[in-house]
């Protein structure tokens, strides 16, 4: 029956209905409420050969309870799946760093060791087992490991190959050795200073022996194989952290000093993370900022890969306090999620949650993801199989915007493709009651690796495009043919705008930095994820792939590449990205999140100030941001509603042993700015889609507002920087749907604006 009814949903849209929508003219069925069962019971019964629940047979296994499957067993169904891929070691003996890294293959090693006699193989499942303990954070017994293979391999090989293997395990030594003292400094002594790039307090790294010993053997390697720019890196670090002298060519990196500029900010020299009770930590995840119990204070919403970690909500339920709410919202059993992306789907003015699961994983990736309805404030309700979008790809990021101008938030969905399986996806939204599968229908075809996905009106024609970040290939950037043919397609202009490099690219966010009406775009690129390209960046070498790309918009559907004219020329290792106006100045800076999984990959992250739209300064090392740690959710937010911003930047790396504790930077310049809340009537409810023209004494600044891309959410809301001598005069808002709202602000001097639609 249901079958039938989206049929007709689909027919009815692609007729050319152009009504909004809504619950009363729709089958009095449809209004029922669903059936009292959990969504990823209908994992295990839904039917195989459906197109977005490819593979899931495969993995889940049929271990429910007479109750069902539940949020409890869901992460036993889980657990087990994971687990039992040990059984299988050839899933793990490859090259991909992103393969699960599970801590029961450390017992399957040891047990594949004690039943093999042949020396070479014994000698590869070694290797494998020490490399398994330092990512499981295991360093002590690694080392262990390191001293029984040095003694053992020696009589057996040629002098080519003894070299390579002691090169490799004086590096694993050198690593352990390392990893021991960074837990020591960085994570169990966790405050503002916790391992933020440069080090600058002597009393701070209060445990540093092995750190030493590990420089010295980072320096003995060097002086074998001056070219190896992985231990390059790493002994001008650790050398930076115990004082020492740094490499000449790398002391402009390691000494903190950065190019000086105009551009005015100061941090705080207290950990915000601590005080908003907001000390919580896991691996590799997505943030998003929202008042979800619309009291006036923004909470926080955080995820963390690993597919036994529980996501967290944190509620905050008076100013400068956040308690957690995770149980008490019903999200037990909700794990994993690379990334996460607000929206509100059913357009009934609460907050929703779309998370996101499966990137790197590719095959063992095809796990669902989950839209979590915020019902009146009080709960979430995962209603994914019952509305429609429990894909089952490996899916990293989506962008929610109305993509067809109806009144309703549709969703795109970007996947991480390879050979062709799992292809991007668009859902329209009917009415907040189900979605349908429009990507064929829309000409979407995006059969590609995406990490990224942005949405904006980059030729401000009044309807969504999308631009596509694509590890591997050119990237695409759809333009949406609505307005100019009456139908939703979507047309690639990727190489006509001139904007399909960088090849190997990651994050990327559509911001004005100029101010001049016109979307640009920020690529971040990743490239190889070594961090011996890093190295060879930071040196001025040439490097192969994946440097981070400017694109500016000449207004005229061309995007020119000015990253060396705006100071953010060799940008590299970006995984997570956001903007936003964090001196309060009018134009929008940028804070960059790095890294990889090795955990040799240790690059700080990067703050950028915008110079008034003409260029950006890199200010990481004055206002104290640069965490070493791997960076990913990035989110702007007045999360303390002092009129500010503050970054928010979940850390965390891939590997069960790289978990790391949220920092939150703050200003301490007391800068002021307003928060224009919008919402929809005939457009959607939270007004995305719109632009927003703020007229001053001296400038005009114009915003669009969309989702933000790749781990991190803005708020949904704009903000704008009021610590410039110019008088804010005129707020005037175009809606989606066609409708202007205009307000004059002579003597406002308020915090928060709310703005209607109609009124």
């Amino acid at each position: 029956m249901k079958q039938i009814l989206l049929i007709a949903i689909a027919v009815s849209f692609m007729a050319g209905c152009d009504k909004v929508k809504t619950k009363d003219n729709l089958p009095e069925d449809q209004n029922k409420a669903p059936a009292n069962i959990h969504p990823y019971e209908k994992i295990i019964l839904q039917d195989k050969s459906s197109r977005s629940r490819l593979g899931l047979a495969k993995l889940i296994k049929n271990e429910t309870t007479d109750s069902g499957v539940n949020g409890e067993n869901l992460v036993k169904i889980l657990n087990d799946f994971f687990s039992g891929l040990q059984k299988s070691p050839d899933k793990f003996s490859g090259n991909n760093p992103f393969l699960p890294n599970i801590p029961e293959l450390i017992d399957h090693w040891k047990s594949e060791l004690k039943e093999t006699k042949e020396p070479k193989k014994r000698l590869f499942l070694q290797l494998k087992l020490i490399d398994e303990l330092i990512r499981c954070n295991e360093n002590e017994e690694a080392l262990e490991m390191i001293d029984q293979v040095a003694l053992g391999f020696k009589k057996n090989e040629s002098n080519s190959e003894r070299n390579r293997i002691t090169r490799n395990l004086d590096f694993f030594r050198a690593l352990a050795l390392f990893r021991i003292d960074e837990r020591k400094c960085c994570y169990d002594n966790f405050q503002i200073h916790s391992c933020v790039f440069p080090i600058i307090d002597e009393n701070y790294l209060f445990s540093t022996d092995n750190i030493r010993e590990a420089n010295d053997i980072w320096g003995n390697l060097l002086s074998k194989e001056p070219w190896d720019y992985r231990s390059k890196w790493m002994f001008n670090l650790s050398s930076h952290l115990i004082g020492k002298d740094t490499e000449r060519r790398l002391k402009n990196v390691f000494d903190g000093k950065q190019v000086d500029g105009t551009a005015h900010l100061n941090i705080e020299t207290s950990n915000l993370s601590k005080k908003l009770n907001l000390n919580c930590e896991g691996l590799a995840g997505g943030v998003i900022i929202e008042d979800f119990d619309k009291n006036g204070l923004p909470d926080v919403f955080r995820t963390s890969w690993y597919f036994n970690h529980n996501c967290q909500l944190f509620l905050q339920t008076e100013k400068g306090r956040f308690v957690e709410q995770t149980m008490e919202f019903g999200l037990q059993g909700e794990v994993g999620g690379l990334n996460c992306v607000s929206t509100d789907y059913n357009n009934d003015g609460y907050l929703d949650i779309f998370v996101l699961r499966g990137g790197w994983l590719d095959g063992l990736g095809l796990l669902p993801n989950s839209l979590l309805k915020n019902v009146n404030g009080e709960r979430f309700e995962n209603v994914s199989f019952e509305i429609g979008l429990a894909g089952a790809y490996p899916s990293h990021s989506a962008a929610w915007a109305d993509f067809n101008n109806d009144g309703w938030l549709d969703v795109v969905i970007g996947n991480e493709s390879r050979n062709g399986e799992f292809p991007s996806e668009i859902y329209l939204n009917q009415a907040g009651i189900d979605f349908i599968d429009h990507s064929n229908a829309s000409g979407l075809n995006v059969n590609a690796f995406v990490k990224g996905l942005s949405s904006t009106d980059y030729d401000n024609d009044g309807d969504v495009d999308l631009f596509f970040s694509v590890f591997g290939e050119s990237n695409q950037l759809l333009k949406n043919l609505l307005t100019e043919t009456g139908e939703l397609k979507f047309e690639n202009v990727s190489r006509a705008a001139n904007v399909s490099s960088p090849k190997h690219s990651f994050s990327s966010m559509f911001f004005d930095y100029n101010n001049d009406g016109h979307e640009d775009l920020f690529v971040g690129g990743y490239g190889s994820s070594s961090v011996s390209d890093a190295c060879r960046a930071y040196l001025g070498l040439s490097v192969k792939s994946g440097i981070s790309v400017m694109y500016k918009n000449l207004g005229n559907g061309i995007f020119k590449d000015v990253t060396g004219e705006v100071g953010l020329k060799n940008i590299f290792n970006v995984m997570g990205l956001n903007q936003g106006d964090l001196n309060s100045d009018g134009y929008d800076d940028i804070y960059i999140g790095t890294g990889s999984p090795s955990f040799s990959n240790l690059i700080p992250n990067r703050l950028f100030i915008n110079q008034g739209g003409t260029n950006f300064v890199e200010k990481t090392n004055e206002s104290r941001t640069g965490s070493l740690q791997k960076g990913h959710g990035i989110s702007f937010a007045d999360l303390d509603k002092d009129g500010d911003l503050e970054i928010y930047a979940v850390l965390g790396g891939w590997y069960t042993g790289d978990s790391f504790k949220d920092f939150i930077f703050g200003t301490n310049d007391n800068f002021k700015g307003l928060n224009i809340n919008l919402s929809g009537s005939a457009s959607n409810t939270l007004g995305i889609g719109a632009k927003v023209e703020a007229v001053f004494d001296d400038r005009t600044i114009f915003r669009q507002l969309f989702n933000s891309s790749s781990f991190g959410n803005n708020p949904l809301s704009v903000y704008l920087g009021l610590d410039h001598s110019s008088e804010l005069r005129s707020v005037k808002v175009y809606w989606p749907s066609g409708a202007t709202t205009e307000t004059n602000l002579v003597g406002f001097f308020g915090m928060t604006l709310q703005l209607d639609e109609g009124k």
